[in-house]
């Protein structure tokens, strides 16, 4: 019998996410800031009502709170559950979800409990982002606005928590560092100190005018790229951390949570044609940019796109500056992430095999980590599944070699 996949390649997983622990904050951060510090209450213990979401961060109707929900009270405002996130192994499907952590998968927050998860998964490495956005948007952007040294203290906690975290196995748990985007001298700052702690990519936001900072295209931003890039950083655009994509109201509420999540995926399209349209790739040809839980199935379509209408426009001739082709700027320091797709991934894997890698986005709802519902496998299954028609030296790529390279893990 023919040995498995993932028996046979060291896979790295460029997707997952850590649900804080309840004193992430208050344990590290100094007392002096009282309850403005990021920290758990339960929901009961607000005196606000359970129906629909009360929720600075996540959509209104998205999900019901439970009087036994532990809630993040951030800048004042209730946020999410700490497990909200938490569905691998949940029993039961969305709106529900786990009231604490404690009811969650133990991979979700312990990190020891992950490396046993990923050891049963067929997963050799995994890239942590967090599951509370605290880079600038949403409630920590609004906190520095009105205490920006407490906001950055946050920050600064948040990365010295997920690199003793990662530390369990730091070969195999890769720290994706947040950072304070609305300081940028203090940003910069942090890229160093995070990066000699072992933190492997530069979290960043697709959409910053969104979340009252410059837009991408802003020479506000070029320290970043330029301090990425001499660090050898890639910069990673994680969906969620940016202000998401509006909807119509009247859905149904899964409906709701199938457009909203869809459209999401799709939205980072505009942010690769920014960083080939602006210059940012031209400037920065040593910085790698990753489009992490995007799927990749457009990427195809766009890139064809855009080089047909850069060449047919007659956009190359009046931007000389820009010596490459769009396409041609993708293939050398652009990457695209995928994991529920198959028929439109397998077309793309043809197309860009140097450019794309594996996610399983565990624990989330979207994740290769299934609960009660029949469409998702466990990862072994999922890869043997996926790349069952792929040539062996596209699969080698796509689950290792690609992510090992931007990563700099061989």
């Amino acid at each position: 019998m023919a040995q498995a996949i993932a028996d046979r390649i060291r896979v790295i997983d460029i997707d997952t996410h850590i649900c804080e622990p309840e004193d992430l904050w208050t344990s590290r951060v100094s007392k002096k800031w009282g309850d403005l510090v990021p920290h758990v209450v339960k929901y009961r213990d607000l005196g606000r009502g359970s129906a629909g979401t009360d929720s600075a961060l996540v959509p209104s109707g998205l999900f019901d709170w439970d009087p036994d929900d532990d809630v993040w009270i951030l800048d004042g405002q209730p946020t999410i559950p700490t497990a909200f996130m938490a569905w691998a192994g949940h029993d039961r499907p969305h709106p529900s979800h786990p009231h604490t952590l404690a009811d969650a998968h133990p991979g979700s927050y312990d990190a020891a409990a992950r490396i046993r998860a990923m050891d049963e998964m067929g997963v050799h490495a995994m890239a942590v982002f967090p599951n509370l956005n605290i880079s600038g948007g949403g409630q920590h952007g609004r906190l520095a606005q009105k205490e920006p040294k407490l906001a950055l203290e946050c920050v600064r906690a948040y990365n010295d928590f997920l690199t003793e975290w990662c530390g369990v196995d730091s070969d195999r748990l890769l720290a994706q560092m947040a950072l304070p985007l609305w300081d940028m001298e203090q940003c910069v700052a942090e890229v160093h100190r995070a990066a000699k702690m072992g933190h492997r990519a530069v979290l960043m936001t697709s959409q910053p005018d969104g979340l009252g900072l410059p837009w991408l295209p802003d020479p506000y931003w070029n320290p970043l790229w330029e301090t990425a890039q001499d660090l050898g950083l890639p910069v990673a655009f994680h969906i969620g951390a940016d202000r998401g994509t509006p909807i119509w109201p009247g859905h149904d509420r899964l409906a709701t949570v199938m457009q909203l999540s869809t459209l999401l995926f799709l939205s980072n399209a505009t942010c690769i044609c920014e960083l080939f349209v602006r210059g940012i790739s031209q400037r920065s040809p040593r910085l790698n940019f990753v489009s992490v839980e995007r799927g990749v199935g457009y990427l195809a379509f766009l890139l064809e796109s855009m080089d047909w209408q850069w060449l047919n426009q007659g956009a190359a001739a009046s931007r000389p500056d820009l010596k490459l082709k769009p396409s041609e700027y993708f293939r050398r320091q652009i990457y695209g992430s995928f994991w529920f797709e198959e028929e439109s991934a397998r077309r793309t894997l043809d197309i860009f095999p140097d450019n794309l890698f594996y996610e399983t986005d565990f624990p989330h709802p979207t994740s290769i980590s299934p609960g009660p519902h029949p469409f998702s496998k466990d990862a072994r299954t999922d890869i043997e599944h996926k790349f069952r028609d792929v040539p062996p030296e596209i699969t080698r790529k796509v689950l290792h070699d690609n992510a090992a390279r931007v990563y700099h893990l061989d």
